[in-house]
Order: structure tokens, then sequence, then C-alpha cells
């Protein structure tokens, strides 16, 4: 299938008059954002899009911003940030918010709703599906979520099934468990797992109005009880050392960890799996999170599923040029060098079906832990703050059965009370 998305664009079918507003070339440069781990792939690809497009004469600069901090360097000063730049799909609302965001229309919106997943279409939609919907993003990605990794020498595939079951295989082998509970994205899953829910409600300047959330509830306290579970596990012949593998859990900490065998589970997405299946050989193991068990109640531990998506900046001196190149580099053909070179999971429905994709174990963990994963969409504005300092609490041993449920409403009462526009 290679070249057949590229030519697209080469022919003109994206035709510059396919949107409303589009000013003429008045600038002889772009600028485009990307991860710093895909940098060179970037540049390869603005390389490839110059030469699909000869008749552009562009001095394309490539630089550095992470999709999750998108809004934060957007919003410092719009009309200063790139012309395309990635963003994961939970800062939509913000970055719509600081104005930094251009619609998609004309052939644009068509191609990347007959290409793409309508799921990953409507991550970077407001009003989907109704006479007032509209579209700011180019999807690229549908693997922005998690699941587990884990060593076949120490845990087996059927302890992998619960907590319990890798807890003890851990403890017993003196091997460690790296999960960031810090780090409130992955948090979030173990409230989620217990029917702990949130909503947002915004005006029409997408400011929030209001925000209701029930994790200091019944489940919440059985998502700490089920946190809790982990972080006090301790090895069987040393229970001074913990199965834990603490705070600053990072990708780094998580492949040191296999790479000096001192942690034989970690729970992290589809951009640690190559590395991780090169460390472990032939003891590679990966697959949904486990199931947890909390006053004798089973369940399956959830988690956070979104998509990454390229934003055109309305700012943009030349929108005709931005809106190619951000559907360049979102096309069928750069979604399969992504996977190829990075195991990014693409959102392209041609892609997605390719054998190698299909076949590939951190895709399919990815997808059957989707079927257990809340949609990261609309996060309240104070959401992430209140959850890490009381999943901190947890870790640290300050929040304990006698003391849940008030820790928790401390938190939610931040959360509810941050309403953007008061």
């Amino acid at each position: 299938m290679k070249k057949r998305f590229v030519s697209l664009v080469a022919c003109g079918v994206l035709a510059a008059g396919a949107v409303a507003g589009f000013t003429g070339c008045s600038e002889d440069s772009l600028t485009v954002w990307g991860s710093a781990a895909q940098q060179e792939t970037l540049r390869a690809m603005v390389e490839e899009f110059k030469k699909a497009n000869p008749d552009l004469e562009y001095n394309i600069k490539v630089g550095i911003c992470e999709e999750e901090w998108a809004y934060s360097n957007v919003s410092k000063d719009p009309s200063a940030a790139a012309d395309v730049y990635c963003y994961s799909n939970d800062q939509l609302i913000p970055l719509l918010r600081c104005g930094g965001l251009a619609e998609l229309g004309g052939q644009f919106l068509e191609t990347v709703k007959t290409e793409n997943s309508s799921e990953s279409v409507a991550s970077g939609a407001v009003g989907w599906g109704t006479d007032n919907e509209k579209v700011y993003g180019y999807p690229y990605a549908s693997d922005n979520g998690y699941f587990m990794f884990y060593d076949k020498s120490v845990v087996t595939e059927e302890q992998a099934k619960t907590l319990e079951g890798i807890i003890e295989a851990c403890s017993n082998a003196g091997k460690k468990i790296g999960w960031a509970l810090d780090t409130p994205w992955y948090t979030a899953g173990w409230f989620f797992t217990f029917g702990c829910t949130y909503n947002v409600e915004y005006d029409d300047k997408y400011a929030e109005t209001s925000v209701s959330i029930d994790f200091d509830g019944e489940g919440g306290v059985k998502a700490s009880k089920a946190m809790a579970k982990l972080t006090s596990a301790t090895f069987a012949n040393d229970s001074n050392k913990k199965v834990f593998a603490g705070k600053n859990t990072s990708n780094t900490t998580n492949i040191d960890g296999f790479s000096d065998h001192s942690m034989a589970v970690a729970v992290s997405g589809t951009w640690n799996a190559n590395k991780i299946k090169e460390l472990l050989g032939e003891n590679y193991g990966v697959c949904a999170l486990p199931t947890v068990t909390v006053d004798s109640e089973t369940k399956q531990l959830y988690s956070f599923k979104g998509y990454k998506l390229f934003g055109v900046n309305p700012h943009s001196k030349d929108l005709v040029t931005a809106h190619k190149l951000a559907a360049f580099l979102s096309s069928g053909d750069m979604q399969e060098e992504r996977f190829e070179k990075h195991l990014v999971g693409p959102t392209n429905t041609v892609v997605s079906n390719l054998p190698a994709v299909v076949a590939d174990p951190a895709i399919k963990a990815l997808n059957a832990q989707n079927a257990f994963a809340k949609e990261q969409t609309s996060v309240p504005s104070n959401f992430w703050e209140p959850i890490k300092t009381y999943a901190l609490y947890i870790i640290d041993g300050l929040a304990t059965e006698a003391n849940y449920q008030s820790q928790l409403k401390t938190a939610v009462d931040q959360i509810r009370n941050s309403v953007t526009n008061k």
C-alpha cells in the first residue's frame, strides 16, 4: 500500500480551496512539532512531503513538543506556536479554549473520515454526530493507552492474569513491579475499575461550567484498597523491601529494570515494547492488565485510552500548506512507517488490518485492554494534581483504611471546585 496515500496529496486532491478562511502563501517557512522520540522519523517524513510537493518551496522546521504538553506550549502564545503540532486528544478542549486549533473542512475532512476509524476522528471533534459537528484534528495514533509487560522466566501466563498472582511471583523471586501510581494517568484506571466516573460540561467558549465526580464514594475506597495491596507488598525473603518499584517510575526506570533484571513486571505502552522485547527475548510477555480482588470482589483493572492527532494552528500564515502537511503526516503511508519504526498503533483502517499490525503481541495486548478502558476526553481542568497527591498518600502510607474517605473527599473537592470560568 506504500505511496497510495502520498499520491493523493501530491496530485492536489486535497485542494487549497477546500477549507474556508485559508490565506495565501506569505512566508517561506513552516514549523511542525512532534515528540522527542520520533524526531528523526518526523524529519524524514517532512523530506518525503517536500518530494511529494515539489511546487512548494518551503523551509519546514521540526521541533520537539510532546503530545501531552501541547496545550502548555501552544497556550503561551498561539500566534507564535508551530503551524502543525501533535496533541493527545484530552488536550482538545483546552486547545480550543486558547484558540489553538483550526477546523478541518472539505476534502481534508472527507479523507480523514474515510480513511480512519470513527472513534479516532471523534476524539478530535466536538458535537460529534450532530448538525454542529466540527473536527479539529488529523488522527494518526490509536495507542495512547497502557497494558502489562512481564518476564516469563519469573511470572507465568496464569499468574499474569491477576494482581495477586504477579505480586506472589515477584515477591518469591525478589523482583520489582513497575507501575507509575504517582502518575495520575495510570492512577485513574484503578478508580474506573470500581465504577468511578467523572463528567465535565462546557459553555460555547469551551470554559467549564460544571464538574461532577464520584471518586470519593465506595468505589474510590475499594480502588484505594487495591492500590494499597500493590504498594504494601514485600519480598518473601525480606519484608523490608517492597515489590512495588515506588515513586518516579518512568519509561527509563522500566527499561533499566528489565535490563538489569531487577524488575519482572511493568505497566507501560507500545512506545516501550520494542526495547522490552529486545531485553527479554524469549521471555517477553505482554498482556492486558490483571484482575484484582478487593473485599471478595474480583474486577478487571481498567485504564485510560486515547488517540494522538496532528492539529493545525489557525494562526499559521499559510493554512493551505499547513493542512496539506498535517494530512500528509497522518496519512496511511506515514502511519505504516510509524508502526514499523516505533510500533505506533495506527488509526487508519487499512493499516490497522495489515498482517504485521494484527499479529503484533503489544498491539494485541492494547486491543484486549481497550475493552476495559475509559476514553480520555473532557478531563476536568484540575483533575491530575489532586489524583497524583492522593496516590502519593497511598504510596507513602498516609492514606489508610481509617482515612481513605476523608482524604478522597479533599482530592475530589479540589477537582469539583476548579471550574475554569469562576
